[in-house]
């Protein structure tokens, strides 16, 4: 008989949620974890980004509170002070996962766990093995930092180096590439630039979010020019010469100021050391390759999350963590990546969900878009909100939402309820009709529906 029915290898937020949704159904699950609970999102990503990013947002809001009437000091962003706000917050939520798993019965243990074959693990340093009917693979990713040439390694920095400063750079260069990457690009720019850095951004996309609707494209490009970010596009650097960086980019050519190089595309899926071809496990360069059930190619081992090489953030570890975890006990899950929500904390929010009117129209859609600008709904002119756009695109003839694409406050909240829609199939016309509160940001995603040909 297997020592248990499920084993989870790692405790991010794919891990610990396979673990929790198989311990759930009633199965015996342990999770192996090399640190603390939580994973890249708890400790290095998400959590801590968005914590010295709150701390952005309420600095930019207190700077303007002169337009909404309140008297503002204008004092200096306290960057050593927004950072010391993440380890107890951080482990907070870390000991949060532990209790979780716990409550459950899941058997939390520590170490690094590698396939001998393919119904066990061995641990390392450890004569100790553990069998299982089915196993789950969610060990994440790891920083790569890449080269970059005349500048000293040093100073290359990944996202949650930048986070560990006690003060910020005089002057960054922040680099960028994949969907996700572009993310942790356009918010360390973002951040950085409040916290008082020069900063240059550069994208080598033609547009600063290849994903993200043209027509919202400018409106967020102006986010970041607006409180100083300069933006280069079609960029790859050169060399260094000493604290700056030649970059090469579609006008031309610039040197750039820049103590630091922020690359925030250096992650790989962490696949060595797991012994996954003693289980028969392939693998590939982006990672471990999962159907929609998020099974590998050998039938009882699962893998969810960042590992797989897919979309790496974690709302998609998450519902992968599900689904691999239902189906491990004998579920027939599979999963929705294609209705992924995506945000940007800066100020203001820039999200989306689904299709771009130019990315429908290439896979075929006949489409009709609708685009309801914020200046002209009540909550946003009483927030003072100074430009922001929400785009629905949906199918002509039934009326499907493909995708729904914001900037501006509230743009949070506005994708839930997108999403709530598209993955309920509401067509355009009951988005449309859907009755908010007024005044709310969500009147603007009904006004865009009903701007929709198809509405």
């Amino acid at each position: 008989m297997p020592d248990v029915d499920v084993l989870v290898l790692g405790a991010g937020p794919a891990g610990s949620t396979a673990a929790l949704t198989a311990a759930a159904a009633g199965a015996r699950v342990a999770v192996v974890e090399a640190e603390r609970p939580g994973g890249a999102c708890v400790h290095h990503a998400c959590i801590p980004t968005n914590i010295l990013l709150g701390a952005a947002e309420a600095y930019l809001t207190a700077r303007e509170m002169d337009v909404l009437g309140v008297f503002s000091a204008g004092e200096a962003f306290q960057y050593a002070r927004a950072t010391a706000r993440r380890e107890p917050l951080i482990r907070l939520l870390a000991d949060g996962i532990t209790a979780a798993l716990r409550m459950r019965q899941v058997e939390l243990i520590h170490g690094r766990a590698a396939f001998t074959a393919p119904d066990r693990v061995a641990l390392a340093g450890s004569r100790d093995a553990i069998s299982a009917e089915a196993f789950v693979v969610a060990t994440g990713t790891r920083w790569q930092l890449p080269a970059v040439p005349g500048v000293p390694p040093e100073r290359v920095l990944t996202p949650d180096q930048v986070q560990a400063l006690l003060t910020p750079p005089a002057s960054a260069l922040v680099l960028g590439g994949g969907p996700a990457d572009t993310v942790f690009a356009l918010e360390y720019a973002f951040l950085l630039t409040v916290a008082g850095s020069r900063v240059t951004l550069a994208t080598p996309h033609p547009r600063l979010i290849p994903a993200l609707d043209a027509d919202l494209a400018e409106v967020a490009a102006a986010t970041l020019t607006d409180v100083g970010v300069a933006v280069l596009y079609e960029a790859a650097v050169v060399a260094g010469e000493g604290e700056q960086v030649r970059v090469r980019h579609r006008d031309g050519a610039i040197t750039v100021p820049a103590e630091v190089v922020v690359a925030a595309d250096p992650r790989r899926p962490t696949t060595e050391g797991l012994g996954l071809a003693a289980a028969g496990v392939r693998t590939g360069g982006a990672g471990v390759p999962v159907d929609r059930a998020c099974r590998t190619n050998v039938p009882h081992i699962y893998a969810a999350g960042d590992v797989t090489g897919g979309a790496m953030l974690t709302a998609a570890a998450l519902h992968m963590g599900e689904v691999a975890g239902r189906n491990a006990v004998g579920g027939e899950a599979v999963t929705r990546l294609s209705r992924l929500p995506h945000l940007l904390h800066t100020v203001p929010e820039i999200g989306w969900i689904g299709l771009s009117e130019e990315r429908a129209r290439a896979a075929g859609h006949q489409v009709h878009a609708g685009v309801c600008d914020l200046g002209f709904t009540a909550r946003a002119v009483a927030l003072g909100a100074r430009r922001g756009l929400v785009k629905v695109v949906a199918e002509a003839e039934l009326g499907e939402v493909l995708g729904v694409h914001v900037v501006g406050p509230g743009a949070a909240e506005i994708l839930a309820a997108a999403a709530t829609a598209m993955q309920a199939e509401l067509p355009v016309q009951e988005l449309a009709a859907t009755v908010h509160w007024h005044p709310s940001m969500a009147e603007a995603l009904a006004e865009a529906a009903r701007r929709c040909g198809a509405a």
